[in-house]
C-alpha cells in the first residue's frame, strides 16, 4: 500500500515536527513516525468495513420488513441482490480484515447514524436501482458496481472527511491514497479465490518500513555534517535564510546519497525536489536542484558516492 514517495513525505512531516518540539528524544520521534504510518492500515480496514456496514445495513431492512404487521409484497420478496453481492460476501469473509478490525477496534460504532444516512443516499441513488434492476450478473459486475458505489457516493463524501478528521489529523491527507487502496481491492476480488489476496498488506516488504526508521535515524544523527556540506555549497547564501524545508529536504536526499546504496541518485534527486514544489516555496526547486548537482559532483569525485546494484542506474 505504502509507496516510497508517501514514506518520503512522512518523515519529513516528523523531522519538522522533531526540529520544532524543544526536547523531543529521537526514540519517541521514531514511534510516532510508525503510529503515524500504522494508523493508515486502520484507515483502510475501516473505509473497507463501511462496504461491510452498508451490506449488514440492506440485511436489517430486510429482516424488519418481513416482521411488519401488514408486510407488502415486495417485504415478502425482497431484492437480496446487494445484500448477497459476492463481493461484498468474500470481504466479511476475509479472515484477516476480520481480525485487524476486531484486534484494532476498526469500526463505525460510534457513527452509526451517519452511516445509515450515506446507505440510504445510495439506496435512493440510479446507480443502486439499475444495478438491482439487472438481472443476470456476473462477478465482475457485483465488483464494479461496488467501485463504482465507493467513487460515486464515499470517497469525496464532505461529512466523511470532517469525520475522520476529528478521529485523527493525518487522515483527510491519507484518504487519496487509502481510496486507491480500496479501489485496487475490489477490483482485483475474483470469484472462488476469496479476500485474502486482495486484502493489501501496509508495506510492501519490512525494507519499506525499515527505510522511514533508517532515513529519519540517518538525517538526525548526521544532521550537523549535512549542514555543513549544504553551508559549504550555499556560500552566496546566509544559512539562516534557507528555509527548514528546503534544508531538510536536503539533508533526507545526502540521506539518501550516502546510505542508501541501492537507491539511485537520480531518483533521490527528483524525489526531493518533486516534493519541494509540494511543500516549500515556489524558488526551492531550483535552489536545491542547484546545491545537490554540486553535491553530487563532489561526492562522485571524492569517491564518497557509492551505489550498488540497482543503485547504478544512472
Amino acid at each position: 500500500m505504502l509507496n516510497r514517495r508517501f514514506i518520503r513525505i512522512r518523515v519529513l512531516q516528523a523531522l519538522y515536527a522533531f526540529y520544532n518540539k524543544e526536547g523531543e528524544e529521537l526514540s519517541r520521534a521514531e514511534n510516532e513516525l510508525i503510529r503515524s504510518m500504522d494508523r493508515i492500515y486502520d484507515l483502510y480496514a475501516l473505509m473497507l468495513e463501511l462496504l461491510i456496514s452498508f451490506q449488514r445495513l440492506a440485511e436489517n431492512r430486510i429482516e424488519e420488513g418481513k416482521r411488519k404487521r401488514l408486510p407488502t409484497h415486495e417485504d415478502l420478496h425482497p431484492n437480496l441482490k446487494f445484500v448477497e453481492n459476492p463481493a461484498i460476501m468474500d470481504l466479511i469473509d476475509s479472515d484477516r480484515l476480520r481480525q485487524y478490525s476486531q484486534s484494532h477496534a476498526v469500526n463505525w460504532g460510534d457513527q452509526k447514524e451517519f452511516v445509515k444516512m450515506l446507505f440510504r443516499i445510495v439506496r435512493e441513488s440510479e446507480l443502486y436501482a439499475q444495478y438491482l434492476e439487472r438481472e443476470e450478473e456476473t462477478y465482475k459486475g457485483h465488483r464494479d458496481f461496488l467501485v463504482e458505489m465507493y467513487a460515486e457516493f464515499v470517497a469525496n463524501n464532505e461529512t466523511l472527511h470532517e469525520i475522520l478528521e476529528e478521529k485523527s489529523i493525518y487522515w483527510v491527507e491519507d484518504l487519496a491514497l487509502v481510496n486507491s487502496a480500496v479501489v485496487r481491492t475490489l477490483q482485483v476480488l475474483k470469484e472462488k479465490s476469496g479476500a485474502s489476496k486482495a486484502i493489501e498488506p501496509l508495506y510492501r516488504d519490512v525494507e519499506d518500513k525499515d527505510f522511514a526508521i533508517d532515513l529519519m535515524r540517518k538525517v538526525v544523527t548526521q544532521g550537523d555534517k549535512f549542514e555543513d556540506m549544504i553551508a559549504d555549497k550555499a556560500k552566496n547564501w546566509e544559512m539562516e535564510r534557507i528555509a527548514q524545508m528546503d534544508m531538510l529536504l536536503m539533508k533526507l536526499a545526502l540521506a539518501e546519497f550516502l546510505h542508501f546504496k541501492t537507491i539511485p541518485v537520480k531518483v533521490s534527486m527528483n524525489e526531493y525536489i518533486e516534493l519541494s514544489k509540494e511543500f516549500s516555496t515556489n524558488k526551492s526547486k531550483v535552489f536545491i536542484n542547484g546545491i545537490l548537482d554540486k553535491l553530487v559532483a563532489e561526492l562522485k569525485e571524492s569517491g564518497e558516492l557509492r551505489k550498488l546494484g540497482r543503485g547504478l542506474i544512472e
